[in-house]
Formats: structure tokens, sequence, C-alpha cells
């Protein structure tokens, strides 16, 4: 496996143990302060919007590893036809006297 792909796969593990984090941390405010409803509804609209930005984050890290994985792949298919192209100057080579 490549380093970015690594790198963007543990990008994305990160950002959702964040979260994870994020939720209990909010959690056990919330149980200890016995909060009132409001701050509960103030609390779960942040919650909602960490979860935006986290499944913004996680849709561009995919986007990113996919164009990685595009990449890769022209390169191998270029690399292949350089490789063809010079076999054949090769065999060309060993058919002059």
């Amino acid at each position: 496996m490549r380093n970015g792909d690594i790198a963007l796969r543990l990008s994305v593990v990160l950002s959702v143990a964040g979260f994870i984090a994020l939720a209990a941390s909010l959690y056990e405010v919330d149980r200890r302060e016995k909060s009132s409803s409001g701050s509960a509804a103030v609390n779960l609209i942040e919650i909602e919007q960490q979860v935006q930005i986290i499944g913004n984050q996680i849709r561009i890290l995919s986007n990113q590893l996919g164009a990685s994985e595009r990449q890769g792949q022209a390169l191998s298919n270029q690399i292949q036809a350089l490789d063809l192209r010079l076999k054949e100057l090769e065999d060309d080579l060993r058919r002059r006297p």
C-alpha cells in the first residue's frame, strides 16, 4: 500500500475517533451537569455540526484516495506502455546487422 493511501486512511480513522471522543465527552458533560433541555439542544446542534464537518472531511479524503488510486493506475499503464515500447526497440536493434 502506498504511503499516501496509508496517510489518508489513517486520517479517516483519526477523524472518526475524534468524533467518537467528542460525542463521548459531550455525553459525559450532559450526564454530570444534568443539563437543561436548552443546553442539550445546543449540544445536539453542535454534535450535528461536528458530524457534518467530519462527514465532509471523510468525503474529501475518500475523493483524494480515489484520485491517488486513479493516478497510480495511470502511471502503471504508462509504465506498461513504455515497457512495451522498450521491448520493441530492443527487438529492432537485435534485427539490425
